[in-house]
């Protein structure tokens, strides 16, 4: 095969973005997936949310007593397995150590600003191709059960007033007027901080439609195509090496997750991105007539419920777990028990029908931001460690990896982000 422009390893939503991006300024790109398609991994079943709202990394201060309480209980919303305990603790010194008070905060307002910025991209994306998602632009609302848990999220909401954000507490009778299915358990709330400006919809099948636009602009795809080295000259890589060929590129971009550290380890480099397990369960709404009108956040769960068309999702939690794929019953049930809190009489109606569970890997960086850019090795760049901001920043990071391949400056600051710093 003849050298190629650019290189991407993995088509989720980070290398999609970075692939349509990238061919919008020009480059050659190839995309190569080990999958069937585009989006079969951590993009397939997430939760669903386009959130700037969310930017706190899971690392917040007084993290480490949560995972310690969560060692002996199989409900918690953050839950530490000790099976996977001896690898990462590494990884985990670098976690707690990031989640001081400045440090905490400093990672919020740089995700947030990459947030902001990927949301108007995948708005414009939305626009210019029409592409169909199940999308709805009416904002996400967090639900808390008592006046301690509001606080804190009206405390995190006015910090990033002053970047843009904007949000809105909401009493009882107003969290009911936004979403009128909450009327019969709105008792047991203290009320909510609505999110105008967040979005959501179906992750995989955005996913898809952009990688059907890449296509037809010129962008071609290897499917079943595994990467097993990249190829390295005296510490410039030159290309990929796959089962049956040597490919080789001016630059390979690496949007792989969490996996990405197995392609960089020969090579010497070691970024701290660690997979973080979440869950979602898929339920067929088709047969109702009044459904959720916007997705609605239970912070105290790390989850969240989204309507998604015909279907309903709810999703999250986090289980460091190593790369366990064991699909927990009673992480699953974490799911339906937040749907019976919220919308019990769905609940009754919806989880007596076909159920669709699934768990997949969030990358998690060690500070809770993201990783674009150049890596020590010369010509080898990479997106990964997005965490939960996976589809929130997709866009965003690939805009910002096209600017620095650019030899440009960046629309949102890239010093927070840079692949360099560890």
């Amino acid at each position: 095969m003849a050298k190629q422009d650019v290189i991407i390893v993995g088509a989720g939503l980070a290398g999609i973005s970075a692939a349509y991006t990238l061919r919008q300024r020009g480059h050659d790109v190839l995309v190569l997936d080990a999958h069937a398609g585009p989006g079969l991994e951590t993009s397939f079943a997430n939760a669903g949310a386009l959130t700037p709202s969310e930017p706190e990394p899971w690392n917040a201060p007084g993290v480490h007593w949560q995972l310690l309480a969560s060692l002996p209980d199989p409900h918690s919303a953050m839950k530490l397995r000790l099976a996977p305990l001896p690898g990462l603790i590494p990884w985990g010194l670098k976690f707690l150590a990031n989640s001081s008070r400045k440090r905490f905060e400093a990672a919020s307002l740089a995700n947030f600003a990459l947030s902001r910025h990927s949301l108007a991209l995948t708005q414009a994306a939305r626009d210019a191709h029409a592409l169909e998602f199940a999308n709805l632009a009416r904002g996400t609302m967090k639900i808390c059960r008592d006046a301690r848990a509001l606080e804190p999220a009206r405390l995190t909401s006015r910090a990033l007033s002053d970047a843009g954000l904007r949000w809105e507490v909401l009493d009882r009778a107003a969290m009911v007027a936004r979403e009128p299915l909450l009327a019969d358990v709105a008792d047991a709330f203290a009320g909510a901080v609505f999110f105008p400006d967040d979005e959501s919809g179906d992750a995989h099948l955005f996913t898809k439609a952009l990688a059907g636009i890449a296509a037809g602009m010129g962008v071609r795809f290897e499917y079943g195509s595994t990467v097993e080295s990249l190829i390295d000259r005296a510490g410039q890589i030159t290309g990929v090496r796959t089962p049956t060929e040597e490919i080789e590129a001016d630059q390979v971009v690496l949007a792989t997750g969490h996996t990405s550290r197995r392609l960089l380890a020969p090579l010497g480099l070691h970024i701290p991105v660690r997979p973080v397990k979440g869950y979602s369960l898929s339920l067929d709404m088709s047969d109702l007539n009044q459904r959720p009108s916007l997705p609605v956040v239970d912070d105290v769960l790390h989850a969240i419920v989204t309507p998604l068309g015909d279907t309903l999702r709810i999703a999250g939690t986090a289980e460091f777990a190593g790369e366990d794929r064991t699909m927990r019953s009673e992480r699953v049930n974490n799911l339906r028990m937040l749907l019976r809190r919220v919308y019990p009489d769905l609940a009754d109606r919806l989880l007596t029908g076909e159920e669709k569970a699934w768990c997949g890997f969030r990358p998690m960086s060690a500070d809770g931001r993201p990783v674009i850019g150049e890596t020590r090795a010369k010509g080898l760049w990479i997106t990964t460690g997005h965490g939960h901001l996976g589809w929130t920043q997709a866009m965003g990071s690939a805009d910002v990896l096209a600017s620095l391949m650019a030899g440009e400056t960046p629309p949102v600051p890239a010093e927070a982000f840079s692949a360099k710093r560890f």
